[in-house]
């Protein structure tokens, strides 16, 4: 239903984009990277808990160009990437994907500022796409979501900005639900002192899903600040409330949001733990919004110039509004390494866990292992 909206969407986009590149030839930069990917999979079928799992060896090559170009009062960023997955004996679940960004900012005046931005994504047979912590079943999916910002600096402490964005999801499985959200918010940043910034939000959003009588219309207010309470470390809290109106429907639903956040500076790390309650999508499982509730906790390590090390892990809890017909909690943790022996050569390597439990009529749990090895080359830089 919405493909040729995105399509057109990114086309005029990419258009408008290119304007100054055809006014304007210097500063321009364009870098090629390939990586080689070799892991193990022990779930490479999304198998639910009841169902034994199909583990296989999976390699992956992943090509990408990116452009920059920079100006005297603006920037240009574009990338394109492709994603081909061989399978040693699942081999029907061999696949291609795509993915293209493009993206401008200038500075209109001393005041003002402008940003404008696309992000196109196809996954074949898979559920890569899918930021919300749930994996379903593998299936093709279109994503894009479009961008456009005005900022005004009001005072030298105090800044304004004003954001309109469009963002469609579609899945080949019948089954599951496209949903195409659209959003305009007003924000506001004051900086009080010289260690902390006080922010407040407005949004507005339109939730439509790709049935019957199902759209959402939210409106949402926010306060938070950040503070530096020392040299090592920030301090990030926030909250608000959002009201959803359902169409055709007199259920009409208030829901608090918020954020917390800790950033720790060590000798050689960083930690950010991090809680977040925000409105979204359920991922194609039902024409209702979603209360996501999120605990993400971050350990980088500075082992040396050339080697680094990171740990991740994550905890979500997704149910759906107002009927609650989706309900899933899951958990996600990644240890990984990186060693850049040269300038043009990353070696990587690590292994995640991943598991979910539902509490809905989907039936929809499952774990998987993934234990991998890469290395990325990046190209000379093309200057011209």
């Amino acid at each position: 239903m919405y493909s040729r909206h995105a399509i057109r969407c990114a086309a005029v986009l990419a258009a408008l984009l290119m304007v100054p590149a055809a006014t304007e030839a210097r500063n321009n930069t364009v870098t090629p990277s390939i990586t080689l990917d070799t892991r193990y999979d022990s779930n490479v079928r999304f198998r639910g808990s009841k169902e034994n799992e199909d583990g296989d060896f999976v390699a992956s090559v992943k090509p990408s160009i990116e452009f920059a170009r920079k100006g005297r009062h603006y920037n240009f960023r574009g990338l394109y990437s492709l994603t081909a997955d061989y399978h040693l004996e699942e081999t029907d679940l061999n696949n291609l994907s795509h993915s293209a960004g493009l993206n401008f900012d200038a500075d209109l005046s001393r005041k003002w500022s402008f940003a404008v931005g696309d992000r196109l994504d196809f996954y074949e047979d898979s559920l890569r796409a899918v930021g919300e912590g749930i994996l379903v079943t593998r299936t093709d999916i279109l994503s894009n979501t479009a961008y456009a910002s005005l900022s005004r600096q009001l005072s030298v402490k105090t800044a304004a900005t004003v954001t309109v964005k469009d963002r469609i999801q579609e899945f080949d499985d019948p089954q599951l639900v496209d949903s195409r959200t659209d959003s305009a918010g007003l924000s506001a940043t004051h900086r009080y002192s010289q260690t902390g910034t006080a922010n407040a939000a407005y949004s507005f959003t339109v939730f439509d899903f790709d049935t019957s009588e199902s759209e959402i219309i939210s409106h949402g207010i926010s306060l938070g600040f950040r503070e530096a309470v020392s040299s090592s470390m920030n301090l990030e809290l926030g909250g608000g409330v959002e009201y959803a109106n359902y169409a055709g429907s007199e259920d009409n639903d208030l829901f608090l949001t918020g954020h917390a956040s800790i950033e720790k500076a060590l000798k050689n790390s960083y930690m950010t733990l991090m809680y977040e309650r925000a409105m979204t999508t359920p991922t194609g499982l039902t024409d209702e919004i979603s209360i996501r509730d999120s605990v993400t906790f971050i350990w980088d390590f500075t082992v040396s110039r050339e080697v680094s090390a990171s740990f991740f892990t994550g905890l979500a809890r997704n149910r759906s509004e107002p009927s609650g017909r989706v309900g899933v909690d899951s958990i996600v943790a990644e240890l990984s390494g990186n060693w850049k022996p040269y300038r043009w050569l990353i070696l990587g390597a690590g292994l995640s866990h991943y598991q979910q439990w539902p509490e809905d009529s989907f039936d929809i749990g499952l774990k998987r292992n993934k234990v991998f090895i890469n290395a990325t080359l990046i190209g000379e830089a093309w200057r011209f």
